[in-house]
């Protein structure tokens, strides 16, 4: 049964934190399409490497908030929407570059489905040894 434990905690736990994660990136690059022609408008993105991290357990770092100002960084607060300065600013202030958002778009979904697939695949390893195990 700790093998079991083991298997879920670490990959599917993960894995699942990585498509909540993929998902985040997804409303904001989609928001930034919307967006595209709305004057003022500046490209936001997710940042959420540390995070994944530490959902995976590679990070033994621990960072402390010293500062008011500084971002909230807790595992709770597991992604962070920053300004996209990549494209280029047009005459009405908005700066969402429609091609590398897209592109940005495929990728992430991309990530999204081999998630998924990696959590099926983990599921049905496990699957596999319960049905073993009945024999």
């Amino acid at each position: 049964m700790k093998l079991l434990d083991t298997m879920f905690d670490n990959s599917v736990t993960g894995l699942g934190k990585a498509m909540d994660l993929t998902w985040k990136r997804n409303q904001a690059l989609t928001a930034n399409i919307a967006n595209a022609e709305t004057p003022m408008y500046r490209a936001v993105d997710v940042t959420f490497a540390n995070e994944l991290d530490q959902a995976f357990g590679h990070s033994d770092e621990t960072l402390t908030k010293t500062n008011s100002e500084h971002l909230d960084i807790s595992f709770d607060q597991a992604s962070h929407t920053v300004p996209d300065e990549s494209g280029m600013t047009k005459p009405d202030g908005n700066n969402v570059d429609i091609d590398l958002q897209m592109g940005r778009l495929a990728q992430n979904s991309g990530d999204y489905a081999n998630a998924a697939k990696l959590i099926r695949r983990q599921l049905g390893l496990i699957r596999t040894a319960i049905r073993t195990g009945e024999r």
